[in-house]
């Protein structure tokens, strides 16, 4: 299948008033770990060009230690995500945890980076991206559209780059097993 690009969506529907955007609910790990992950399916182009800039900055002003930091970072997550395919325990803890999965990744990428250069790089150039994306999928409510865009993508009608990265993460397997069971009642 062939990894499409989703679209730029408008700056009034990704960053509105505050009546769309509320406080998840902490008590409901799944339901909140839902909204992130469709919110960052949905909004994976504007998180994108938001990403850019903030590593354009950071890069402009310190070009090689923002190489450096992407590249381990780059290369600690391919080794987690192989890691995690090839030893069933870690799979299994990868799926039942993966928020603490990606704080492992950026912990880890820390302290290579540590050894090897520029810590600021790392907070300000990788991080600070990653966690603007957090915090906004965390607090944007969806919408219909939000909701329809991502049953395609779970049902495999079609693939874009953010949901190869959740599927390395194993966070699409759960919307797909929701959406089969759903139409087996459906069906009944």
């Amino acid at each position: 299948m062939e990894v499409q690009v989703a679209p730029l969506r408008a700056w009034d529907d990704f960053f509105p008033g505050s009546d769309r955007f509320a406080r998840p609910d902490f008590k409901d790990i799944s339901k909140w770990n839902n909204r992130v992950v469709n919110n960052l399916l949905y909004y994976q182009t504007n998180y994108l060009m938001v990403a850019a800039a903030v590593v354009s900055i950071v890069g402009f002003l310190s070009p090689l230690n923002m190489l450096i930091g992407g590249t381990v970072v780059v290369l600690v997550f391919m080794g987690f995500v192989w890691v995690s395919h090839n030893k069933d325990i870690l799979r299994r803890l990868k799926k039942q945890y993966p928020t603490a999965f990606v704080v492992v990744i950026m912990l880890s990428s820390y302290f290579l980076i540590s050894y090897l250069g520029d810590v600021m790089v790392f907070i300000f150039g990788i991080t600070l991206p990653l966690l603007l994306m957090f915090v906004h999928a965390s607090l944007r409510l969806r919408n219909i559209k939000n909701k329809l865009e991502n049953k395609i993508e779970g049902i495999g009608l079609k693939k874009t780059p953010m949901g190869i990265i959740l599927d390395a993460l194993e966070q699409q397997e759960d919307n797909i097993n929701k959406l089969a069971d759903y139409i087996s009642k459906a069906k009944e």
